[in-house]
């Protein structure tokens, strides 16, 4: 990734302006209870983050750079916070009959930052280009594999194409149905580029180095230092009338969760998004503070590699890892209980009749020491099985993103699972280097805690994360029988046949999974009451600003 730190125009750096800032409101109050935050005079919104690891719109996932780019771009349909579909840059879509094709009539009189019309043609390029760079949603938006790379990993062509019929005209043609595309065009990557964009998101040379930040969205992008802050200001050629009410946003970048919530009680920053459970209460009590809470199925996934030689290759020592877990323990030590607890599949309540709420897999950490056993003596553990003390024992490292509490979580499970056989190193780093390139990445750790957000459709979960070849497959799990029923689900419109299809997702799950779910859990923002309009998004980075000022 590019080194983005520029220097602010004073000459002195947007951290120097930060610090500065902190300090100034230090020596003014230290807590929101004794002193209100007044509205903000200059009617920009600070909000604390955690930093960007991707900004490429079609590739940036998490919260932050979802936010970073929603600002400065907008999605042909919204999804709004109760999870239903709303016009944006198309004002209404139909649907052929057999549900093979879909043509959207997208809105006059929109422009670019540099004063271009928006066309069909950018729609068309946007999502060639979500193919070209492999963006994860081309799963949901529908793929097949045509044929393998020498490394054996499958190669995929889409199994949609895009063609514009007019300058305001763009029709989708499906080679077969697809419950899920009007979710998969409104995608958190299919953010609408203009056409041609080869540099989109690069800093230029020069004298307008955010000239490729170039989107129709309602905010502008004048500064911007990745390891500090992204500075934007109001567009005033923005096609909502009214829109957007705040003058300009400032996002401040941080390393933890701590410093974030700490810089909200000073009043150094006025919205904050997912504040860990065990910070939470602390904010409670805050005079100014509105405190947030959205139901959504966000969750922590541990994950095995399942790949050749990796440690959940032998099934046994996915399901030890199962046996070794006290799920139900783990919401009351994490969340007090205020989460859902999880079968270790990744659907979850939230979704209705599509969530498997049986009971499974009990807490039997001598079931998972007598499986642990039995691999050890079968030569299958590919050496992370060693004999300690006459007993057969797991020694692997943990590796875990601190989003939320889930640091806290790995310390609770490290404790756990020394009485199930499994010793672990247990290495707890920052989200932004955890989600980074590395040897022991998100991606690429043979044991690992991953955040995932919640998802408008549950079916994306398995296109992007679980099925052969996925973006997202950090298990490298592969499974004919998995593949097939995510395939069936995706042209299942029937609800009925549709639950049906994601039990039978679920016993695979259960059987031969090798991620465990402990829970979903409630996502939770805060800010000051002077800020009014805000209705957090369930996946905050989606959060609509437009429509959110300061009150008088």
């Amino acid at each position: 990734m590019p080194n983005f730190r520029l220097e602010s125009p004073n000459g002195g750096t947007m951290r120097n302006t930060f610090r500065f800032l902190i300090v100034l409101v230090l020596l003014v109050t230290t807590t929101l209870g004794s002193t209100a935050l007044a509205q903000q005079e200059d009617n920009v919104l600070r909000v604390g983050l955690r930093k960007l690891t991707t900004i490429d719109p079609a590739l940036g996932a998490n919260d932050p750079e979802v936010m970073f780019n929603s600002l400065q771009y907008d999605y042909l349909i919204d999804i709004l916070p109760s999870g239903d579909l709303a016009p944006s840059l198309a004002v209404e879509w139909a649907v052929s009959d057999d549900g093979l094709t879909y043509t959207l009539s997208l809105r006059e009189g929109v422009q670019f930052e540099d004063g271009s019309p928006f066309t069909a043609n950018d729609v068309v390029y946007t999502f060639n280009r979500l193919v070209e760079v492999g963006s994860s949603i081309v799963g949901l938006l529908g793929q097949e594999q045509v044929g393998e790379a020498e490394d054996g990993s499958p190669i995929f062509e889409p199994t949609w194409s895009v063609a514009a019929a007019d300058e305001l005209t763009v029709v989708f043609t499906l080679d077969q149905p697809n419950a899920d595309f009007l979710f998969g065009l409104a995608s958190r990557f299919s953010l609408i580029v203009k056409d041609g964009s080869t540099d989109v998101n690069v800093i230029a040379e020069g004298d307008d180095p955010y000239a490729n930040f170039n989107g129709t969205g309602p905010f502008i992008l004048v500064d911007f230092a990745a390891e500090e802050s992204a500075t934007f200001v109001a567009n005033e050629n923005y096609w909502m009338e009214g829109a957007p009410a705040l003058s300009g946003i400032e996002l401040i970048f941080f390393d933890d969760d701590q410093t974030i919530l700490d810089s909200l009680r000073s009043g150094a920053l006025d919205y904050i998004i997912k504040v860990p459970d065990d910070l939470t209460s602390t904010l409670e009590s805050v005079e100014g503070v509105t405190v947030l809470e959205r139901p959504t199925n966000t969750h922590p996934v541990i994950r095995l590699r399942t790949d050749e030689g990796a440690i959940g290759e032998d099934v046994r020592l996915r399901q030890a890892f199962k046996f070794a877990t006290d799920r139900e323990l783990l919401n009351l030590d994490a969340l007090d209980g205020s989460g859902t607890v999880g079968n270790n599949d990744p659907i979850g309540p939230t979704y209705g009749s599509f969530y498997n709420a049986q009971d499974n897999q009990p807490y039997d950490p001598a079931q998972a020491c007598e499986l642990i056993a039995a691999v050890a003596a079968d030569g299958t553990d590919n050496g992370f099985v060693q004999m300690v003390d006459g007993e057969a024992r797991v020694v692997v490292p943990f590796y875990v993103g601190d989003t939320f509490e889930y640091g806290l979580v790995a310390e609770f499970i490290q404790q756990m699972w020394a009485d199930a056989c499994i010793d672990v190193a247990l290495n707890i780093v920052p989200e932004q280097v955890y989600y980074a390139e590395g040897e022991n990445n998100w991606l690429n750790a043979q044991l690992g805690m991953t955040a995932w957000g919640t998802r408008p459709v549950a079916q994306e979960y398995l296109t992007v994360a679980y099925q052969t070849g996925a973006a997202f497959n950090e298990a490298r799990w592969s499974n004919a029988a998995l593949d097939a029923l995510i395939e069936e689900a995706g042209v299942t419109s029937d609800l009925e046949a549709r639950a049906e299809i994601y039990n039978q997702i679920s016993q695979i799950f259960l059987e031969e999974g090798p991620i465990l779910i402990v829970y979903f859990r409630p996502v939770v923002g805060a800010h000051v009451d002077a800020v009014q309009g805000l209705d957090m998004h369930p996946f905050p980075g989606r959060t609509d600003f437009r429509s959110v000022s300061f009150s008088n």
